[in-house]
């Protein structure tokens, strides 16, 4: 078992997880390992058989993973009724370096296209793999946060299987007009005012980049949370 496998095991424990309640997985090939480093999927079985997928993508760091899902566990009251399958991605160890780098060199005023590019590359990765015969989701939500957010806007443009976009204080430049050709994709965009990473001001932009293209969103305000998703985001949207 690899340490990053390990470190997400250890994580379980903390949250008081049994092992035979969830299953975890390599989520790559040895040509992304090799770029990306080693992707994880951790899938748990929730208890609505005839109710959608839930895919959750964090930010880039095992930090943001680790406090995505401690969110999750505290809202599974919210979410365990309506959802048949949580699967979340662990992202390699490699893709934060990388997401810092790519940036390296680049004029000041591209930067902010070169990071939405790497966002649309890591949106493709993960596309492929929902589509695998080991996933193969359909009619499926998507959350996503931070970073993992502009990620969810760009594979939520791409799939057509993702019914319900769910994103906190996403960081993505584009301000969401990849979902402009998906006029029937419900969106929840959530952001709690003392974010201190992503200012709150930016979910203006959004929203009115999204009801200009004809998109359908719902806006989640919260005093507080940070940047972090909030519990309450999770019971308003079950």
């Amino acid at each position: 078992m690899s340490k990053q496998m390990e470190s997400i095991k250890n994580l379980m424990l903390l949250l008081k997880i049994n092992e035979s309640d969830y299953t975890l997985s390599m989520f790559s090939n040895d040509k992304v390992e090799e770029k990306y480093g080693e992707i994880n999927l951790l899938k748990m079985p929730l208890e609505n058989e005839s109710g959608m997928d839930l895919l959750v993508i964090p930010g880039y760091s095992f930090k943001s993973f680790t406090t995505m899902l401690t969110k999750l566990i505290e809202g599974m009251p919210f979410i365990k009724n309506k959802y048949r399958n949580l699967y979340m991605i662990n992202w390699g160890d490699k893709v934060k370096a990388l997401s810092q780098s790519v940036t390296d060199g680049v004029p000041e005023e591209r930067k902010y296209i070169v990071n939405d590019e790497f966002r649309e590359q890591l949106a493709t990765l993960i596309d492929k793999f929902t589509r695998s015969p080991d996933m193969n989701l359909h009619n499926f939500t998507l959350l996503g946060k931070s970073a993992g957010g502009g990620v969810s806007f760009f594979l939520a443009g791409m799939n057509p299987e993702v019914k319900v976009l769910m994103v906190c204080c996403p960081g993505i430049t584009n301000r969401g007009s990849v979902v402009a050709s998906r006029p029937e994709l419900e969106i929840h965009l959530a952001w709690s005012k003392d974010d201190d990473v992503i200012p709150y001001s930016v979910h203006e932009e959004i929203v009115r980049q999204l009801e200009g293209q004809n998109n359908h969103v719902i806006f989640h305000s919260y005093e507080d949370g940070g940047h972090e998703l909030n519990v309450r985001f999770l019971k308003e949207t079950q």
